[in-house]
């Protein structure tokens, strides 16, 4: 080959490598000593430069800072030099400042000698970048969706659980991640139950469509609810591929269905079965009638239903006639009453008193109720009596009065006629109790002022009330009381409202108000302290003084719903949180208080489930006397120790136990519970001391407390002087008279009685030194800062000067320091209780229990 030949090769080859550099589709840019040394074009414009102005800058124009620039030179270094390739994706600056995602591969020219240079391959990626972001942009939205929807979420693959929401799983009452991968076979009470639901599900499913049912489901607490369940095809083409089926809690739905159909069965019986005619028409069509009147007239009720009124006529004239007499009189609102002739179906004419008003309508359409009656024999009489008068004019002087007597006689037929329908519209709309406005006329009066709100543009106010403990009224004082009650509070709560506003009785001792026109939350403020004040005085029947204090749940309009439902049911929720919040108040309603109200109702579930299985426990806490450094009892305290949340402390359960009855039972186990162990501890050989057991305000005032103390006493084989009854000093004071009455029967058993909290209530010492008491307890409250607080030991010193004067025990509750104790016994207090002895505890640490603390430095021991 000759020399020529031997040049022309590698001059061939450079052009195919320029050729390749310039027009290839990527960036590449070779760099030396922190330089930009060469680069193809379409490298530069990629960073925004002509090729001119991109070679020879620093390496640095393409990182946002030094500190970018250094990290990736940190990544990169080590593996260059050893010769291999390095490759990342990292964001690098255009020269307008603008950031865009590269990805970056880059090796030394000579990996022998990396500082000789490196070259870089650099390839746009922002696109792709944006599509990842988008990407987990919308899974990060779907799974929000998913985890957070307020119905359950499954997808099932061959009838086995892929994933599921939580919201799945509450309503199927499983729990959290127990439904993957099982079987949809547990969600059913049988085998038979599951294989025809599934055959008949994936038979819809698998012919692309949506399969809906309605399922019964029985939780493991017992309780029942309905579900309605729907499924599809994740890909109708392609079924086994998967499935997603949603669940829906439709319990209220389905017994607001059960609850509106046994309403419409009760009207459709009265009005089947009304002793007058009674017939529905439209546009002078007739929609229904009742057996009635189509009696009345001859036909069957079938007969007339699609039929216009003219049947009733007895001629075209009679028809138009009486139409153009009513159109004008109902049209303006107004009820038309007239007797006129109309027509059997047999053809013979006889007379029919007819009352008709317009029914509201959505269409348009002239819609009409109307009652009818025969009244064919009076009219009969008075033309007999027209006869009579024309065959004796001349005895009209003598027959005078007695047709003017007879006319009277027909115009109080027809004026009590008149009176009956009112009457029956007044019981259809009105408390048969209390004479207000029952839920129908509510509904429709709250409706009206909303629609009025929406035109006026101002607030509408609904105040839900319920009286607090109205409940021991009745079961103490008897329902005769109860009613009296009720009727006093109608009385003071009308006159607590202006005439424009509604005040009506859903049933019980449930009320609720509408407030129309209200410009601002201030102005339902005053009207709800205007109610209190207006309930607040003691209503004296038979002898009893009685309170009818409320709870008063608000919600407005349109802060809290646009709906009638809607606004009842905020009001509602509103009444629970004020009954929470201690009574005989007012509480507008927040968003938080329907969390607030599930959780009440999850507890209290989880409260009666614990009763059932036993997760209720005693602690007992030493009661101290201090002078002769001995143990002079101890009090059971109870505690709820819950499987998921530990033990959990009487403040959080005792007021929903008070709240919902509960409480009842849970006192006879503490009493029962506590008295068992005290007998436990003395076969034993410990010493025998009293127990101090709670009483609750429901439980006292239960009729059978005597017996069950009897009953009680005689199981556990306790003599009575060991238990000790604490009951609060607001608990006394209610029905005095029947307190004290209880009082001495307990008493007179040997039980020892206890006033609990002494000094926060309102009593009365007349009443106080009648009761047969033994024992003061000094509340906490005052102890905890009587060391510091001059009204705390004022009041402390004027208890236990009481208790000495009335020849009474005192004991101090909540004694934790040192410092405390040395004040109260300069006070004169010699008994205690409270951590600074000890702590309350399990039975199971008895020796610590009988053996508290006593060997504390007191300057006055």
């Amino acid at each position: 080959m000759n020399r020529a030949a031997v040049a022309a090769v590698p001059k061939q080859a450079a052009l195919e490598l320029n050729a390749i550099f310039e027009n290839a589709t990527v960036g590449i840019l070779f760099t030396h000593n922190r330089r930009l040394m060469q680069a193809n074009r379409l490298c530069a414009e990629m960073f925004g430069y002509t090729l001119d102005e991109f070679v020879g800058q620093p390496a640095l124009i393409l990182y946002a800072d030094q500190e970018g620039y250094s990290v990736l030179g940190r990544e990169a270094g080590p593996v260059l030099s050893r010769g291999e390739s390095f490759r990342a994706e990292t964001q690098l600056k255009r020269k307008d400042g603008s950031r865009l995602w590269c990805r970056v591969s880059a090796k030394a020219v000579d990996p022998e000698q990396p500082r000789d240079g490196t070259l870089w391959i650099i390839e746009d990626i922002a696109e792709g970048r944006r599509i990842i972001d988008a990407l987990e942009d919308r899974t990060r939205e779907l799974s929000a969706i998913f985890d957070t929807a307020s119905i359950g979420i499954a997808l099932l693959r061959n009838r086995v659980f892929i994933r599921c929401n939580r919201r799945f799983e509450e309503l199927f009452d499983q729990a959290a991640g127990s439904l993957i991968g099982q079987s949809t076979r547990r969600l059913f009470g049988s085998d038979e139950e599951f294989e025809r639901t599934g055959q008949r599900a994936y038979a819809e499913i698998g012919a692309g469509a949506v399969h809906h049912r309605e399922q019964f489901h029985r939780r493991r607490d017992g309780k029942a609810s309905w579900l309605r369940i729907s499924g599809s095809a994740l890909d109708p083409a392609q079924p086994h591929e998967g499935s997603v089926w949603l669940a829906e809690d439709i319990t209220a739905t389905r017994e607001a269905e059960e609850r509106a159909q046994q309403a419409f069965d009760e009207q459709q019986m009265i009005f089947d079965n009304a002793a007058v005619g009674i017939l529905f028409s439209r546009d002078r069509v007739v929609q229904s009638c009742n057996r009635k009147l189509a009696e009345i007239f001859g036909y069957r009720p079938e007969d007339l239903a699609g039929r216009s009124t003219r049947v009733f006529y007895l001629s075209e004239g009679d028809y138009q006639r009486h139409g153009a007499e009513i159109v004008p009189i109902v049209t303006a609102g107004e009820t038309y009453i007239g007797e006129t002739r109309v027509r059997h179906r047999d053809g013979h004419a006889f007379w029919v008193r007819a009352t008709g008003r317009r029914v509201a309508s959505q269409t348009g359409s002239v819609d009409m109720t109307w009652i009818f009656e025969d009244v064919t024999e009076r009219h009969q009489a008075e033309e007999a009596l027209l006869r009579a008068r024309e065959e004796l004019e001349q005895r009209v002087v003598e027959r005078t009065a007695e047709l003017a007597s007879a006319n009277t006689q027909l115009q109080g037929e027809v004026f009590e006629r008149m009176q009956a329908e009112q009457r029956i519209w007044h019981v259809a709309h009105h408390d048969s109790l209390t004479g207000l406005p029952n839920r129908t006329l509510l509904h429709d009066r709250l409706q009206q002022a909303v629609a009025q709100a929406q035109r006026g543009r101002h607030r509408v106010a609904v105040l839900f009330l319920d009286l607090d403990r109205f409940k021991s009224v009745n079961d103490t004082l008897g329902h005769a009381i109860g009613d009296e009650l009720l009727k006093h509070v109608a009385d003071r709560l009308r006159s607590a409202v202006r005439a424009v506003d509604t005040v009506s009785r859903l049933g019980g001792d449930e009320f609720v108000i509408v407030l129309h026109e209200m410009s601002s939350p201030d102005d339902v403020v005053q009207v709800a302290e205007k109610i209190l004040g207006a309930l607040a005085p003691p209503v004296i029947i038979e002898g009893h003084s009685l309170r009818a204090t409320p709870s008063i749940g608000i919600s407005m309009f349109p802060d809290d719903g646009d709906e009638v439902i809607t606004l009842m049911k905020s009001a509602d929720t509103a009444m629970y949180q004020a009954k929470a919040a201690g009574r005989n108040n007012f509480q507008f309603f927040a968003r938080k208080m329907n969390e607030q109200a599930t959780h009440f109702f999850t507890l209290e579930n989880r409260l009666r489930k614990a009763i059932e299985s036993g997760d209720l426990v005693l602690h007992y806490q030493p009661l101290i006397d201090w002078p002769r450094r001995a143990l002079c009892g101890m009090e059971a305290l109870a505690r709820w120790n819950d499987p998921e949340q530990g033990l959990i402390e009487p403040a959080e359960f005792i007021p929903i136990a008070e709240e919902t009855g509960l409480i009842v039972p849970i006192g006879e186990w503490v009493l029962d519970a506590a008295l068992r162990q005290n007998h436990a501890w003395q076969r034993e050989g410990r010493p025998m001391l009293p127990i101090s057991v709670n009483l609750s305000a429901r439980q006292f005032r239960q009729k059978d407390l005597v017996d069950n103390l009897r009953r009680i006493l005689a199981d556990t084989g306790q003599p009575a002087r060991l238990l000790e009854l604490e009951i609060t000093e607001t608990t006394l004071m209610q029905d005095i008279d029947e307190t004290r009455s209880r009082l001495q029967e307990i008493s007179a058993m040997g039980v020892q009685l206890v006033i609990d909290d002494f000094g926060t209530g309102y009593s009365s010492l007349s009443y106080l030194k009648r009761f047969p008491v033994h024992k003061l307890k000094i509340d906490q409250s005052f102890v905890r800062d009587l060391t510091f607080d001059a009204d705390d030991a004022a009041i402390v010193t004027a208890i236990i000067g009481l208790a000495k004067s009335l020849e009474l025990e005192t004991l101090a509750e909540g004694v934790e320091t040192r410092e405390q104790l040395d004040v109260l016994l300069g006070l004169g207090c010699e008994r205690f209780q409270g951590f600074l002895f000890s702590r309350p505890l399990l039975p199971e640490r008895a020796d610590e229990i009988f053996r508290p603390r006593l060997d504390l430095a007191v300057s006055r021991a």
